[in-house]
């Protein structure tokens, strides 16, 4: 909705690869930041993945990986659809950025659970940076006001002039390090390939 905290553009320096955890504190972790709670199942179909994936600012990226959020706002529409990795930038969140981000969630978890809606999931441990947390599948890419017409009580919007709508997400066991690009980019295949093995659908 208006006035949405909605993540600073993607830019080149926020690409890199950290040489240890980018930011300290229980709101921030590097690659390494411990094993991961919540998970459910393991996956073992990758048959679709293309191995593609797309860069994210903390705290967004890993409330999009833990189902939280559900629609990635952008300046540019994608034809992609299926599954899409997602990678924290090196950017670590600052604390009142996440308190006020998390704050946004929770008013939208109120609404919806006010008309019966999904109850809230559970909010991420940490929040790595410069690393691969997981995966999402795109359903849908729609231009904002269409996006804010069809939004529901506790559904999400964006400022940006797209909204990729993205279900299903799925965790990594153990976020990998990674050095991301701009837009959609295709994951390293022998990185792909270990990742697969340690995707798990959330619990």
């Amino acid at each position: 909705g208006a006035g949405a905290i909605e993540a600073p553009a993607v830019r080149d320096d926020d690409l890199g690869v950290c040489d240890g955890p980018a930011a300290t504190g229980a709101s921030a972790g590097g690659a390494g930041s411990g094993p991961a709670t919540g998970l459910g199942k393991r996956v073992e179909e990758h048959g679709l993945d293309m191995g593609k994936c797309m860069s994210m600012h903390q705290p967004w990226a890993s409330l999009l990986v833990h189902g939280i959020k559900q629609v990635e706002g952008r300046s540019w529409p994608t034809r992609h659809r299926g599954r899409l990795w997602i990678a924290a930038t090196v950017r670590p969140p600052p604390d009142e950025e996440i308190a006020a981000v998390l704050q946004q969630y929770a008013v939208l978890d109120a609404e919806r659970e006010a008309v019966g809606g999904a109850p809230s999931r559970p909010l991420p441990a940490a929040y790595p940076t410069a690393a691969l947390l997981g995966c999402i599948d795109i359903v849908d890419c729609v231009d904002r006001e269409t996006l804010r017409a069809s939004k529901g009580p506790g559904e999400e919007g964006t400022e940006s002039e797209y909204g990729f709508v993205c279900e299903h997400p799925k965790r990594l066991a153990m976020p990998a390090p990674i050095k991301g690009a701009h837009k959609i980019w295709a994951v390293d295949p022998t990185l792909l390939a270990r990742a697969q093995k340690q995707l798990y659908d959330l619990a």
